[in-house]
């Protein structure tokens, strides 16, 4: 009872949490198969990784719940590949990878409900958040006749997430702590893209330069984990 009432010794009313969040990653992956009624067959399968560190402020509404906003930097790296067989068992591929920067704020509350000792405390924790930035993509491609090769950059990008986490607070000294927490997220980006393809005939040798603009959306679920550090600042 005296460990967990030292560390609820800072959960009051206007007391301000101020940190870090040293590192969210996530990861996501899908596979689709597609099996057309011509007989022909596609594969295609996406992975998805996402980077974002930033700061967080916020303060205690009440002594267990916080609201706040965090400001993050992100990176994501997104992989596709699809291969392709027809009918006449000729096969068809891309790959094509992105990578996106985007600098983002938002809201996020908090809610600290169990005690635990060994100072740690379990909370919830809601959070969104919209932002923009730029990008880069390339990738390659073949059939039985000729092989590609792509670059283009990503502009205009606008992107918003949503997610919730449950996490664990373990306070070194009374007015110092460190998150570790495992969630959900949702994200949604809109941007647009322009791409330029040198296509070679394996035949004659001949490059053919081709372009290919294109608006995007995507949207991911994923998993996220992450770590970070508070200071609990009276008011």
């Amino acid at each position: 009872m005296l460990i967990v009432m030292k560390a609820n010794a800072q959960f009051a009313k206007g007391t301000i949490m101020l940190g870090t969040t040293i590192g969210s990653t996530g990861y996501s992956s899908a596979n689709s198969d597609y099996g057309y009624d011509v007989g022909t067959l596609k594969n295609t399968g996406t992975n998805t990784f996402t980077f974002s560190v930033g700061p967080q402020v916020g303060v205690f509404l009440s002594p267990h719940l916080v609201f706040g906003a965090a400001p993050a930097f992100s990176i994501s790296t997104s992989h596709v590949n699809s291969t392709t067989t027809n009918t006449n068992n000729t096969t068809t591929g891309s790959t094509t990878s992105t990578t996106t920067t985007t600098v983002s704020l938002g809201p996020f509350l908090r809610y600290y409900f169990a005690g635990l000792s060994g100072n740690n405390w379990l909370y919830g924790q809601i959070n969104g958040a919209v932002g923009s930035g730029s990008g880069t993509s390339s990738g390659n491609s073949y059939t039985t006749t000729s092989t590609g090769n792509t670059n283009g950059k990503v502009s205009n990008i606008f992107t918003w997430n949503t997610g919730a986490s449950l996490g664990l607070t373990h306070f070194f000294y009374k007015r110092i702590g460190m998150d570790m927490a495992l969630g959900y997220s949702y994200s949604h980006v809109h941007n647009y893209d322009t791409n330029n393809t040198y296509t070679t005939n394996k035949t004659s040798g001949t490059t053919t330069p081709t372009t290919n603009n294109y608006t995007l959306n995507t949207a991911t679920n994923g998993v996220t984990f992450a770590v970070g550090f508070h200071w609990y600042l009276r008011g």
